[in-house]
């Protein structure tokens, strides 16, 4: 019996380039201190400072690597099958086609109960491992692949990046142009949402790839997006979805997988009427394009997307909602 090594997907996307840029003027760092100079459109220039918080549940990211969860799972299994059976003999191999473990019993009808607890433990063992270290099983045309668990990662750092949220909420309310409030018919949540996609998109647009163009780190947590002031798209989608809960915890949002691509997209009651949808379980959601440096603002994907939304060539997962039988405003 052996696990197969999955493959970890990659999202990375080209910068989105437009006729506009969304401006980060300036960043520096001192410890838990982010120092930004931000213009947002026709908004006045912003210098202002965010603090990260002292303390955070969620783990620096580690680049998926088969060998590692390969060995925890097998390991594990080892020491399970022989504390489940202990009249049957198990040794663990690692072969070209992968790790094994083999057995024998002197009791040959334990054999076929043997293989199938076997293969129920190490699928159990592999998806503790996924949940362990925030990984998920995508299934995508290639097969099974591991990607990041966005939507969890998101719901476990929106409490941690609240007072970060709220902070940005309040600028962006503060400083708004007569024409931004016009523009989104006075709605203080239209207004922030676009505010908070501008903000994101002026963080450097960074692949996350060693020199050579192979797979880095390949991902960034989001308080790790702030601090290192970079990200490819799913990072920085999952930085401004995680930003949103902690804002509107009864925001529909999901986030939408294309071919090495991953956007937002979310439904509000108020809009202009000329953006463009993308249908999440029956449902019009708006595109939110966050990768940036275009500003591109909410409900226009990218010309990329476009084409895979319009051929419905797309995946999703939404994100679940704290409260019940809520209406977006």
């Amino acid at each position: 019996m052996a696990i197969r090594l999955i493959p970890m997907l990659g999202l990375t996307l080209a910068v989105l380039c437009g006729t506009a840029s969304a401006r980060q003027l300036a960043f520096s760092r001192e410890t838990l201190q982010l120092h930004y100079v931000w213009q947002y459109e026709t908004a006045a220039t912003q210098a202002f400072t965010l603090t990260l918080p002292e303390e955070t549940a969620l783990p620096p990211w580690s680049a998926w690597r088969p060998a590692q969860a390969d060995a925890f799972v097998f390991q594990q299994l080892l020491r399970d099958a022989r504390e489940q059976f202990p009249d049957a003999s198990f040794r663990y191999s690692k072969t070209t086609d992968g790790s094994t473990v083999d057995f024998q019993a002197t009791d040959q009808t334990l054999l076929p109960q043997i293989k199938s607890w076997l293969a129920q433990q190490q699928e159990t063992l592999f998806m503790a491992y996924l949940d362990q270290h925030y990984y998920k099983r995508h299934d995508g045309n290639n097969g099974h692949l591991i990607r990041p668990d966005h939507v969890r990662i998101a719901t476990d750092s929106s409490p941690e990046l609240q007072e970060t949220a709220q902070a940005l909420q309040r600028m962006i309310i503060s400083s708004a142009s007569e024409e931004q409030k016009q523009r989104y018919q006075n709605d203080e949540k239209s207004l922030v949402v676009a505010g908070l996609l501008n903000f994101v998109q002026s963080i450097p647009y960074d692949p996350l790839e060693t020199a050579n163009g192979q797979r880095g780190v390949g991902f960034l947590m989001p308080e790790q997006v702030l601090a290192q002031n970079r990200g490819d798209c799913d990072s920085k989608s999952t930085l401004l979805m995680s930003l949103l809960m902690a804002l509107y915890p009864d925001l529909p949002q999901a986030i939408v997988y294309v071919p090495d691509h991953a956007f937002l997209a979310i439904t509000l009651s108020r809009r202009a009427g000329n953006e463009e949808t993308i249908s999440i379980d029956g449902q019009p959601f708006i595109p939110l394009e966050v990768t940036g440096p275009a500003e591109i603002p909410p409900g226009i994907a990218g010309d990329k997307s476009q084409l895979y939304i319009r051929n419905n060539q797309y995946q999703y997962e939404r994100v679940q909602l704290t409260t019940t039988n809520s209406t977006p405003n």
